[in-house]
């Protein structure tokens, strides 16, 4: 804040006439001085020329010992003439947040506010005798040079002495009385806008330009000789370019003012504000010796143009923070920032101590979005671990009890919260059959107990309209989604994003290259006008005219620089997916291989996969191309051991980059060179799915080599159980099909063990019950061995419950457990129960152990029978003949530990 001081307040500091301070303490802050200057002069009325000389101002400096200057020294600045001054601070707020920012000793970014306070008639002001006496002397210094220079009202001229002033504040030196002559004599043609002088007749003549680097050569910079003075000195090039668009007015008599020009103090002052708020991206020379390599500083994290909708996002976040549920959606243009918005809310859910994760669905990925959605619910365990893992692991096990077997299949991820129970107590083989509900469910269960007011949960689904109604747990698309959750009175915000209005974009191009914002508006709107304010096909067409040679870095004034006419002119496409497959085309064929190989992939791909494919020899470039491609920034990693692209248009526009015709045969040539690698090796489960999900596009080559097309039936039959193991059925019975039909016609006699677990695994997979007992039934006829039916009974009763036939399924576990040799009971007496019960309780007490309890039963055949016996016991429930059943159970479990056979929970349960 510049405040203007009363007189008790000079009187606390320090009094420096301003020539003395800048020839003794030029590593200060100059820039703050002229800063307070300008918003002095802004708030004078009317100044005389001799007003505006460094005589007639003084620096108000802290009194506090210091072992070297700092910027917070300046405590004001003064003008003797008219006994104004200001005091400079900063907003207390702005200190803890700003702290640890110096940089090899430069100022770091400051918020500044200004007040003007004036000091009253000069004949009651009451200094100590040495301030006094240095303000006489400086006013004597002025009074000398009253006759210097004429009044002169205009603002055009305050600017022009204002150059003066600011020449004499870097520079120590005297402002060369023939500087303005010597600049309009300097040039013979005016410039063009923003831009060196060209003759261009053709795109023929401007490409030999360019190649000449007559771009760089054509405007020799800052041509004012008391400019070129400056840079020399080393003063920082936006100094020297604010200090000649303050001189341009002096040079409009002979029609040399540029379009640059500053036009009043107050714009001056905006640009001095900015130099300080950002000294490293403004105020500072980039000091890149090389300027080919010289890239577009956007700020990353920050959200141009979107408060309103921060706002909004935020206000639902803290309502959701007290304890309610809220749905928001957020549509728009691909492009438009929607992942952004919520990103900045990322911040705020972790500070607070909630959660955040995140989904983003894949139009071209064989992964089923349910898949994904699963995939999110399972990052939140490792976030808990890190905060308050035994308290949620409590309520988690309170939660689930027996059905805790369900949560680990699903979320495997909760093992970390449990490192002492899972490895030997939880037996995932016992966990029952999942569908959609039940996957719901178990969510709904498991967000219920780690989500509170002071833990919320913040789901972000991206590109949700790739999703089906399997992952939204709807039978409805988006929109009535939507539709059902106003009706069910869940509060629901909707957003829509559209492009930048020109004033943000052009304030994300300033901050791009680094310069000030009013000196890049002609850029920006032609910007606008090809992009429409698209924030991605802003940073795409930026780079293509930087590619193409339209917007160059210039050495010598060190800024960017651009020419309107011939940019303008350009016949760019304004469609940001053939800008970014035109720039894809000029890459090396390593980058190029990659990103195709990573598209067909879909937006992310695990890090592991390259590494396999990059051992293929077709693909062994894909490594070094990996690294260009980070360098380039079209794809980067997420710190879990995954790359993505940085935008789904990327992606597209690589994929783009593989002609329609040749697609199938390059989604099969990758798969075919993955599967190479990793045949034969201990590969983790993950990668079968995109070897399968690749190579199945050529099916029409495999069949021809009957071997390999067994071997790609494995390789299916393998992808299709790790879906089915994620709950994921439907891209399970995708891969699993593709196995039934890789088989040959014989395939239950040459290939037995597959083609059993392919019909067992298509029938687990299916939605439909009248599929699945088709598959199952062909196992009946074709099995050899009940042994290899009793998985497909066990299936089959679960079917038989669910489509409420109790009876059916009673009647089948009786029938497979007689031809396993099992005693089904025809009838039996309460009294008789009860005998047999206290017989197993003291069986029981004498074999229970927690070793006994938590081993495995490794027989996989009494695994099944114990099983069955649960499901019998459970169709039993709804036949009245439930008494049998029990004492058929208990006879068995009796036997069981008589023989010294470990136990297992589901016949604990039928018991």
């Amino acid at each position: 804040m510049v405040t203007a001081m009363t007189t008790a307040a000079a009187a606390a500091h320090k009094i420096v006439p301003l020539r003395t301070w800048t020839e003794n303490d030029a590593k200060a802050a100059p820039t703050t001085v002229a800063y307070g200057i300008v918003e002095l002069l802004k708030r004078s009325k009317k100044l005389e020329d001799e007003e505006m000389r460094i005589d007639n101002f003084v620096v108000f400096l802290s009194n506090e010992v210091r072992s070297s200057p700092s910027w917070d020294d300046i405590n004001g600045v003064g003008m003797i003439s008219s006994g104004l001054s200001l005091m400079i601070e900063e907003p207390s707020y702005l200190n803890a947040l700003l702290e640890g920012e110096d940089r090899d000793g430069r100022i770091v970014g400051r918020c500044l506010e200004v007040e003007l306070i004036s000091a009253g008639p000069q004949e009651n002001v009451s200094l100590p005798p040495e301030a006094e006496t240095a303000l006489n002397n400086v006013w004597n210094n002025y009074l000398a040079g009253m006759n210097a220079l004429a009044a002169v009202a205009e603002e055009s001229n305050r600017c022009h002495l204002f150059a003066r002033l600011l020449y004499e504040l870097f520079t120590h030196e005297p402002f060369p009385d023939d500087a303005i002559a010597a600049g309009a004599a300097s040039t013979t043609e005016p410039p063009m806008k923003r831009a060196k002088p060209f003759d261009v007749s053709s795109r023929k003549t401007l490409m030999l330009t360019r190649a000449k680097g007559d771009f760089d050569r054509a405007e020799k910079p800052f041509q004012i000789p008391c400019i070129v003075r400056m840079q020399k000195l080393g003063i920082p090039a936006s100094i020297c370019l604010m200090t000649q668009n303050l001189l341009e007015y002096a040079l409009r008599g002979n029609g040399r003012q540029s379009d640059d020009a500053y036009e009043s103090l107050g714009v001056v002052s905006e640009d001095l504000h900015l130099l300080l708020l950002d000294p490293d991206r403004f105020l500072f020379d980039n000091e890149n010796e090389n300027t080919d390599n010289m890239k577009l500083l956007y700020r990353k994290d920050k959200l141009y143009g979107r408060d309103k909708e921060e706002t909004l996002i935020t206000d639902a976040f803290c309502r959701v923070s007290r304890g309610k549920s809220e749905a928001f959606f957020i549509g728009g243009f691909s492009g438009s920032g929607k992942s952004m918005l919520v990103n900045c809310l990322r911040k705020r859910v972790n500070a607070v101590g909630g959660y955040t994760i995140k989904h983003k669905f894949d139009a071209i990925s064989q992964e089923e979005p349910l898949s994904g959605v699963i995939s999110a619910f399972n990052q939140i365990c490792l976030m808990i671990k890190g905060r308050a893992r035994p308290v949620i692991a409590k309520k988690l096990s309170d939660e689930f009890g027996d059905d805790f077997g369900l949560l680990i299949r699903l979320l495997p991820s909760v093992s970390v919260l449990f490192p002492e129970l899972v490895s030997s107590a939880i037996h995932l083989e016992d966990a029952a059959t999942m569908n959609a509900r039940s996957v719901s469910f178990t969510l709904l269960r498991f967000v219920r107990v780690v989500s509170s007011p002071r833990h919320p949960v913040m789901l972000f689904l991206d590109d949700m309209q790739w999703a089906d109604s399997t992952a939204l747990d709807v039978d409805h698309d988006l929109f009535d989604l939507i539709e059902k959750l106003e009706i069910s009175n869940v509060p629901t915000t909707k957003v829509s994003l559209t492009g930048l209005d020109q004033e943000d974009l052009n304030t994300m191009i300033s901050d791009a290259l680094c310069l000030y914002p009013r000196i890049c508006k002609s850029l920006s709107g032609i910007v606008y006008q090809k992009t429409k304010g698209n924030p991605f096909f802003v940073l795409e067409f930026m780079q293509s005219l930087k590619s193409r040679g339209l917007l160059q870095y210039n050495s010598h004034q060190k800024r960017w620089v651009w020419n309107e006419d011939i940019t303008r002119g350009e016949e760019i496409t304004n469609n940001v997916l053939h800008l970014l497959s035109s720039k894809m085309n000029g890459l090396s064929d390593n980058v190029q291989t990659l990103l195709k190989a990573m598209a067909c992939f879909g937006t992310s791909t695990n890090e592991s996969v390259i590494g396999y494919l990059s051992e293929s020899a077709g693909y062994s470039g894909v490594r070094n191309g990996l690294e260009g491609a980070l360098h380039d920034g079209y794809i980067e990693k997420d710190g879990e051991g995954y790359l993505k692209f940085v935008h789904d248009k990327v992606r597209e526009a690589a994929y783009n980059l593989i002609p329609d015709s040749d697609k199938k045969q390059f989604h099969y040539d990758l798969g075919k060179a993955l599967y190479s690698s990793c045949n034969g090796k201990d590969v983790e489960d993950a990668i079968f799915l995109p070897i399968a999900s690749q190579i199945n596009h050529g099916k029409e080559w495999i069949l021809k080599d009957n071997e390999f097309s067994i071997a790609i039936a494995e390789l299916n039959m393998k992808a299709g159980k790790k879906a089915l193991d994620g709950c994921d059925d439907k891209t399970a019975y995708s891969y699993l099909g593709t196995a039934l039909s890789l088989l040959p016609e014989d395939h239950w006699e040459s290939h037995y063990d597959l083609s059993l677990r392919v019909y067992f695994l298509m029938a687990s997979a299916t939605n439909s019950n009248d599929e699945a007992e088709l598959m199952l039934q062909k196992i009946f006829e074709k099995a050899r061995c009940l042994d290899d039916q009793l998985p497909s009974y066990l299936l089959l009763n679960e079917i038989l419950l669910s489509q409420g036939n109790p009876k059916g399924a009673y009647d089948t576990c009786a029938s497979v457990l007689s031809q396993l040799g099992e005693t089904i009971h025809n009838s039996v007496t309460p009294e008789a129960a009860s005998s047999m019960l206290a017989e197993t309780l003291t069986m029981y007490e004498e074999v229970y152990n927690d070793e006994w309890i938590n081993k495995k039963l490794e027989d996989e055949k009494i695994r099944t029978i114990a099983k069955i016996y649960n499901t019998f016991g459970s169709a039993a429930e709804f036949t009245e003949r439930d008494m049998p059943v029990y004492s058929s159970s208990l006879d068995s479990f009796r036997r069981l530990c008589h023989e010294g056979r470990t136990t297992c929970k589901h016949l604990v349960s039928a018991c």
